[in-house]
């Protein structure tokens, strides 16, 4: 299957895995329904993609925006997707074997990421749900990010409140408000993340 075929089939598999995930481990995925194509489509509109630079998407789920990431055009050998759950894992692999796609933490990102692609990354997309995260654990997955993301390279996040769900000032980074999507349940506020 590929990014293009996305048959009614597929959409049921996929809701079906995000709701057996879900009821397993509902703090990690954060949400009560999959990504909505109008909060995929408003974030990929924002992705800074160069022919010699990669995107990584973090906490990718079902793959909901990796599917959009491509159909806006990522080359999938420039796209990395990383989740920390191994069963979503195989569903992305199964779904997108033209990505590269690692089973992996993203605080690690230094350590996951195949050396060429360190410092040569545009953009990152986290579909983490950091608020529901320590203080802690956002800074290491922050900075995880900003160890790959090339020079002015940006973090993209999107949350269900409307703060930041970073604290920009303690982090040393600059925050910028992009916008909101209402055709997402819950409603989602987008935020982008570069240093200060």
């Amino acid at each position: 299957m590929t990014a293009h075929t996305y048959t009614a089939q597929a959409k049921r598999d996929e809701t079906i895995l995000f709701f057996k995930r879900l009821l397993k481990n509902p703090k990690a995925l954060g949400a009560i329904t999959p990504s909505s194509l109008a909060l995929a489509n408003f974030i990929c509109r924002h992705v800074e993609a160069t022919s010699d630079s990669y995107v990584v998407e973090i906490g990718a789920g079902t793959g909901r925006f990796t599917r959009a990431l491509l159909l806006y055009g990522v080359v999938p050998s420039q796209l990395y997707v990383v989740e920390v759950d191994s069963e979503l894992c195989k569903y992305l692999n199964v779904h997108f074997p033209q990505v590269t796609v690692i089973n992996g933490d993203a605080s690690r990102l230094v350590d996951i990421l195949p050396p060429h692609v360190i410092g040569k990354v545009s953009t990152v997309i986290s579909g983490i749900p950091l608020v529901n995260l320590s203080e802690a654990l956002q800074a290491g997955i922050a900075e995880a990010c900003f160890s790959v993301l090339a020079e002015g390279g940006q973090m993209l996040q999107f949350t269900y409140g409307p703060t930041s769900p970073l604290s920009s000032r303690k982090l040393g980074l600059h925050k910028k408000r992009l916008g909101s999507v209402i055709w997402n349940f819950p409603a989602a506020v987008i935020w982008a993340y570069k240093r200060g």
